[in-house]
């Protein structure tokens, strides 16, 4: 579906962009949290949107990209670690945080909008503070993870 990446290895072009893109979001949104604590918190709300949703578009594309090649076992088919217990873990680890990540940036937006006018900042301040860390942290252990599963499944 997609052409040969622009990293060299055997990954198409939207896994290439996934994985060093996925090192942007983390400082995207450190960015993000810099401008509500200023106070700025229009800024930091549409920012975030704006990111989830590109992230869901291009997630979407990437979940169809991969059914198209005959899921992720057909993806990692030429890795010397294809089938084993190693890649199979990494694969499952990633996507353990990724999609916990995800959905708890999803629960975090739709609970800040609906608070954004009437209670923040205020008392679930506190909260969104500690769900907005998870969420960044959460994101950087999935670059993490994702390029482990690059190098295993791409590199090697």
């Amino acid at each position: 579906m997609f052409p040969p990446g622009f990293l060299g290895t055997r990954a198409d072009l939207l896994t290439d962009l996934i994985t060093v893109g996925y090192w942007i979001i983390p400082l995207v949104l450190y960015l993000s949290s810099t401008w509500a604590r200023r106070g700025d918190h229009r800024l930091h709300r549409n920012v975030q949107c704006v990111c989830l949703a590109l992230l869901t578009v291009i997630l979407v594309l990437f979940e169809v990209n991969i059914r198209m090649r005959g899921g992720s076992e057909a993806l990692f088919i030429s890795s010397s670690f294809a089938q084993t217990p190693l890649l199979r873990f990494i694969l499952l680890f990633h996507l353990a945080i990724a999609v916990s990540s995800y959905l708890a940036w999803i629960a975090l937006t739709v609970v800040s909008w609906r608070k954004f006018e009437s209670d923040l900042p205020g008392r679930f301040s506190i909260n969104h503070r500690k769900v907005g860390l998870l969420v960044i942290g959460g994101n950087v252990a999935t670059a993490i993870t994702g390029v482990m599963l690059y190098v295993v499944g791409f590199v090697l």
